[in-house]
């Protein structure tokens, strides 16, 4: 029996000592083997197997925190944003787990350096995006300041309304209620996938699942009109 073929069966438990030990190793500067932890990538992306993806982010997420604290400390501006190092992590892991296929883990060819790269990059990728949100946000503010300043008239009803008519263009724009309790649960209650998953259990067969609704609505989302006009008008 092939070495691979002996990683295919070993336990998940072993397989996941044994990548812990090599992965130790490698950060004190000795040979170690990575094909022990390949492995793991490779049940949780080509097998779909969120045993192994729980493993993968236990294994990793000392490395994946940090690169985002690094990231962080060079941009001291994020001090003002009300996420934690660990809001990232997450966000990096669900980036990587939808977004790297089993065609491209192929690509990979057994390196698990590419698998990590690839990882870095989903990294970088959430700290880019909350960077952009935290600058619209910081100008939204400063304009709702200047606006407050010209007036200082109570508010109208629409403007109390207009809450309620974002959550109706949401469901609008949802493609089933399936999609709009992942993205109310996501946006309005601030649960994790995994939380969604424990209040919704009838609805939902696994974690990913939920990621992909999340990631198919803000993709369509980005591309809709309407809401773009919507947004405008706010």
């Amino acid at each position: 029996m092939s070495h691979e073929t002996k990683l295919q069966h070993m336990a998940m438990a072993e397989l996941a000592q044994r990548c812990a030990q090599e992965t130790d190793l490698y950060f004190n500067r000795k040979d170690f083997d990575s094909s022990y932890c390949f492995e793991l990538f490779r049940r949780a992306i080509r097998n779909n197997d969120e045993r192994a993806l729980e493993v993968v982010i236990v294994q990793y997420q000392p490395l994946v925190a940090r690169w985002v604290e690094k990231w962080m400390d060079k941009n001291s501006d994020f001090s003002a944003f009300n996420e934690e190092s660990q809001d990232f992590i997450a966000q990096a892991f669900e980036r990587f787990w939808i977004s790297y296929t089993p065609a491209k883990f192929e690509n990979a060819q057994n390196s698990l350096p590419a698998v990590l790269k690839y990882l870095q990059m989903c990294v970088h990728g959430a700290l880019t995006d909350a960077w952009r949100k935290l600058r619209r946000i910081q100008l939204e503010r400063d304009e709702q300041d200047e606006e407050h300043e010209l007036s200082e008239s109570d508010p109208t009803p629409e403007d109390l309304l207009q809450k309620d008519e974002f959550w109706q263009l949401i469901r609008k724009k949802s493609k089933d209620p399936k999609e709009y309790t992942v993205v109310y649960a996501s946006f309005q209650l601030a649960l994790s996938p995994r939380d969604i998953l424990a209040e919704y259990p009838n609805e939902f067969g696994s974690i990913k699942e939920i990621y992909q609704h999340k990631a198919n609505f803000l993709e369509r989302l980005g591309r809709d009109d309407e809401f773009k006009e919507f947004a405008r008008r706010r």
